[in-house]
């Protein structure tokens, strides 16, 4: 199976696929978010939306179609900076790690230390915009994303505004991302192995599935407390990742941290097929434009 190599192909590709993928899924991760956020209502209420298509459906008649694509922008942002730098950085550094270790493949432990570190940094770049991406999903926040920028830095501050959230963030898409980068790669391993798959789409298809899976079990609890902690509204507003952690123990449960599992599942499956799926074509098809030396 061949590595990409060091060159800024597998950052132009990681940044392009993972952009063109935040497009095609955003609906499912905008009708995920309002899933989750419906928790900060006051237990009376009935609930607003009954599932994943019925809050797409909801919301398209209520607010318009555009509603889907709240947040885009911002979204955009978000995976030019964090996927480019966790995929295109982690790809590069695992293949000088295995140069340096005599030109064999990398040890597991290493790349899920590669995965975790190269994951943590952009999550830091990251992090203003998935803030704001997450208000204008929640809120349907309107002007453009710079305007909403400097409204949130103004009046918020940086710490409490455009990085409010950071802690649980950060480990929810440390863990998030690590999953995803390395099941996808045993995955591939595996398959290719144990069932003989080629090395072709329906394996990177079946591989980014499992991927998209093990994210979902192993995130959805960091990704709840990462959800709730950035609202500066509701019964959870101001309140730290740990503070939220407890009182969602004590007033919901422990099962409070999967709710909305399939639904996460649904997003978080979809954008692992597909921007795995696109990661290795855009790959593949820049190897075969530029020369070898």
């Amino acid at each position: 199976m061949k590595e990409p190599g060091g060159s800024g192909k597998v950052f132009v590709s990681a940044g392009l696929a993972a952009c063109a993928s935040e497009f095609a899924t955003l609906p499912l991760d905008t009708a995920k978010v309002r899933l989750q956020l419906q928790s900060l209502s006051e237990t009376y209420k009935p609930r607003k939306y009954r599932g994943v298509s019925h809050a797409m459906r909801l919301m398209v008649r209520q607010e318009g179609l555009g509603s889907l694509w709240n947040g885009l922008i911002p979204g955009l942002h978000r995976q030019a900076l964090f996927t480019t730098i966790r995929l295109g950085l982690y790809d590069t550094l695992k293949v000088h790690a295995a140069a340096e270790g005599g030109g064999g493949e990398a040890t597991l432990g290493g790349r899920v230390s590669l995965a975790v570190l190269t994951s943590a940094l952009g999550i830091a770049a990251a992090n203003p915009s998935d803030v704001l991406k997450v208000r204008c999903q929640a809120h349907g926040l309107r002007g453009g994303a710079m305007r909403n920028y400097r409204h949130i830095v103004s009046t918020e501050g940086l710490r409490g505004g455009l990085y409010k959230g950071f802690t649980a963030n950060l480990i929810r898409n440390s863990v998030i991302s690590a999953s995803e980068i390395i099941s996808y790669e045993q995955a591939k391993k595996t398959l290719i192995r144990v069932g003989g798959v080629a090395d072709d789409w329906r394996l990177h298809l079946a591989s980014g599935c499992i991927a998209g899976l093990v994210a979902t079990v192993l995130g959805s609890p960091p990704d709840i407390l990462a959800t709730k902690a950035m609202q500066k509204q509701g019964r959870y507003g101001g309140l730290r990742a740990s503070e939220i952690a407890v009182k969602m123990v004590k007033t919901e449960g422990f099962l409070a941290f999967y709710k909305g599992f399939w639904p996460n599942f649904l997003r978080v499956g979809s954008f692992n097929i597909t921007m795995w799926f696109l990661y290795e074509q855009m790959k593949r098809l820049m190897d075969e434009k530029v020369p070898r030396a």
